[in-house]
């Protein structure tokens, strides 16, 4: 199976035009565009298949679940929209979700959380429960029930390769190239889930949101991400990228 993944081209600054036309699988890691726009975009942008799971950009101007059921209303069968949801193509059986954080990644979960909702634009642009702005403890809770399903999920055996989607990220590794990681902030961009993985388990897990393109090993696990980011960053973006699986 080839798998084109792409994650963070972030078109509400610059529009992004394909260049892998031969894909079996496109994977959107999150944060395509605002709202459903994203989900347009694809649909005349690619031709296969789009597993498509939301960033936090998608949520910007919506509302925490209201959004989220408006992306699965506009999507259909080639554009599915993945938050604890599964799909099997060809035998290769994805799992995706948004994913979120616990804050705990760094060691300190409480100065995490109050250090992200401090300075991150999540916490002004995210509306939840009677519209009011989401609070990490929201997210908190969103990372804890996606944490859990995965582990449901990958304790039942799946005959051939399973591939894990999420736009956050699942290890603090994913940010080492990061020039401005390093700090307690961390954590609102990683979670510490390697006890997920393992080859036999995972064979290959796609994230976003760190705006640093990585392809390393972990747990016998593959790790990849393949982030356009924000217009003149430097992210090791690939547009040509497609993994054989």
């Amino acid at each position: 199976m080839r798998i084109h993944p792409l994650s963070d081209l972030h078109n509400e600054f610059a529009l992004f035009t394909p260049e892998v036309s031969d894909a079996d699988v496109v994977i959107l890691a999150g944060d395509i565009d605002l709202g459903t726009r994203g989900i347009e975009w694809a649909r005349q942008a690619f031709h296969c298949p789009v597993l498509y799971v939301p960033g936090n950009h998608e949520f910007y101007r919506g509302h925490l679940t209201k959004t989220l059921q408006t992306m699965r209303d506009a999507g259909d069968e080639r554009i599915i929209i993945l938050d604890r949801d599964e799909v099997v193509i060809k035998g290769v059986r994805f799992l995706g979700a948004t994913m979120w954080t616990d804050f705990a990644a760094t060691g300190n979960s409480r100065l995490a959380a109050l250090s992200a909702q401090q300075e991150l634009s999540d916490f002004r642009k995210i509306r939840t429960d009677n519209y009011r702005r989401i609070r990490p403890a929201d997210l908190i809770e969103q990372a804890k029930k996606t944490h859990d399903w995965l582990k449901g999920k990958l304790s039942d055996p799946h005959n051939g390769p399973t591939v894990v989607i999420t736009h956050h990220a699942p290890t603090l590794l994913s940010l080492e190239e990061n020039p401005y990681a390093g700090t307690i902030l961390d954590a609102a961009f990683a979670n510490d889930w390697g006890h997920l993985m393992g080859g036999d388990r995972v064979a290959l897990w796609i994230h976003g949101h760190t705006h640093t393109s990585v392809d390393f090993e972990l747990n016998g696990t593959r790790i990849i991400s393949n982030q356009r980011g924000y217009p003149r960053e430097e992210s090791g973006f690939q547009p040509f990228l497609v993994i054989d699986l």
